[in-house]
């Protein structure tokens, strides 16, 4: 059975490199180069979509994040869509779960068109007043549209980030900052 799992798999990827080598180089859509305003647009919307979860004001989610929107939270099952989004957020506003610290170690940004995606690493740090912190890290790929001249959130991937086998045992890596991020 693993044999032919094996072969289904080298085939399909013979076959999907056949494929890609069969579309001239000149028909195949590269990333454009990101310009310095391009990515600070990027940030800065990046930033606000990750904030405005925080504040208690739906409106500014329903600006920044796509009506069509699919979200994968890290360790969920189930996929979200903005109108869940929007109800959790005020959740937390109600049990005054504030954000008191957002960083992003890592940032890389490919640009196709008005399509942007961004991937990076994470750690933000939660809590409510008189409670301890919770710190969360991981990795997030996160894609952007460019609609009316402002980058619109339509999705996200986040997982909780790498893990390495040390000694048996499965034990998450932090993310360490990168130069140029």
């Amino acid at each position: 059975m693993r044999a032919i799992l094996s072969l289904l798999l080298f085939t399909f990827a013979i076959g999907l490199g056949s494929a890609t080598a069969q579309i001239p180089r000149q028909q195949r859509t590269p990333s454009a180069p990101v310009g310095p305003k391009v990515r600070d647009e990027l940030l800065q919307a990046r930033d606000r979509a990750w904030r405005s979860f925080f504040q208690n004001d739906p409106r500014v989610l329903q600006q920044i994040l796509a009506p069509e929107l699919i979200a994968i939270q890290e360790s969920q099952e189930r996929w979200e869509d903005v109108n869940r989004l929007i109800a959790m957020a005020q959740e937390m506003n109600k049990q005054h779960i504030e954000l008191r610290r957002l960083e992003f170690p890592r940032t890389e940004i490919q640009v196709f068109g008005k399509t942007a995606i961004l991937y990076y690493t994470y750690i933000f740090e939660t809590g409510a007043s008189g409670q301890a912190s919770v710190v969360t890290s991981g990795r997030g790929t996160e894609v952007f549209v460019k609609r009316k001249g402002k980058w619109v959130d339509v999705g996200w991937h986040l997982d909780n980030g790498a893990f390495r086998l040390k000694n048996g045992v499965w034990t998450k890596i932090s993310p360490q900052p990168q130069p140029n991020s």
